[in-house]
């Protein structure tokens, strides 16, 4: 069968402006019952498979190739590094700020061996919490490094630039400041210095662990509003709502 032959007449029946006599009327006939036993769609495949459709597919491709593209500064890996870093730097800093029953400064009866019970900072608890805040400041300048965003940078720096401001203090507690701007901190220096030192430097609403966790959950703002130019990865491990793909994919789980 000459399926441009056909489709070329079915075409000019449709088409046809004369609407008078037998012809028309049996022509619009001939059109309706070749659309009712199927041979009318059938046409139409046939047609449309023998055209070049590359170009079509091409176009398409690339519209959902740009559609993807990152508009962020910084890559889903070192995103996702910041949003838990900073994450984890404002959780162990308010564990230091965080007053009342749960403050880990809160004195203990201690018993001596005498039998003599005195009130007690635990020095060794409120090592552990300040060594996870220093672990994790730290953590938050490495993955910092990798980050081009200006926002980012800005607001690590207002943290580095807030740490050396409070440099002689925190060298009370035996952790001092590196070229690297990284901390460091010598337990056994600690554990040996006065604890109302390091409550008044980390605790409560004011005190250094209380500023570093503002400025570090305001860093973490920046990294969102990174994830979410990246259409990438966000920092839950589930695709962002402007990707669109990952949108659809998200929807199964």
């Amino acid at each position: 069968m000459n399926f441009n032959y056909n489709i070329s007449s079915l075409f000019s029946s449709l088409n046809s402006g004369s609407t008078s006599g037998t012809f028309g009327l049996s022509s619009l006939l001939s059109d309706y019952g070749a659309i009712r036993n199927g041979s009318y769609g059938k046409l139409l495949k046939a047609y449309y498979n023998n055209v070049d459709n590359s170009a079509v597919k091409s176009a398409y491709n690339n519209a959902v190739k740009n559609s993807n593209t990152s508009t962020a500064a910084d890559s889903s890996a070192t995103i996702k590094e910041l949003q838990s870093t900073t994450d984890d730097l404002t959780s162990s800093a308010k564990d230091l700020y965080t007053t009342g029953s749960k403050s880990v400064f809160n004195k203990k009866s201690v018993t001596d061996e005498n039998g003599q019970t005195t009130q007690q900072y635990d020095t060794d608890a409120i090592y552990k919490s300040v060594k996870s805040f220093v672990d994790d400041y730290n953590s938050v300048l490495e993955a910092a490094e990798k980050s081009a965003d200006s926002k980012v940078q800005n607001g690590v720096m207002g943290m580095m630039n807030y740490t050396k401001m409070e440099s002689n203090m925190l060298g009370k507690l035996g952790i001092t400041i590196g070229s690297d701007y990284q901390m460091s901190i010598d337990e056994d220096t600690f554990k040996k210095s006065d604890m109302s030192v390091a409550k008044s430097l980390f605790n409560g609403t004011g005190s250094y662990a209380y500023t570093i966790a503002s400025k570090s959950a305001m860093t973490n703002s920046y990294a969102d509003m990174e994830a979410a130019r990246a259409n990438t990865y966000n920092k839950y491990g589930s695709y962002g709502s402007t990707y669109n793909s990952g949108s659809i994919y998200n929807s199964y789980f």
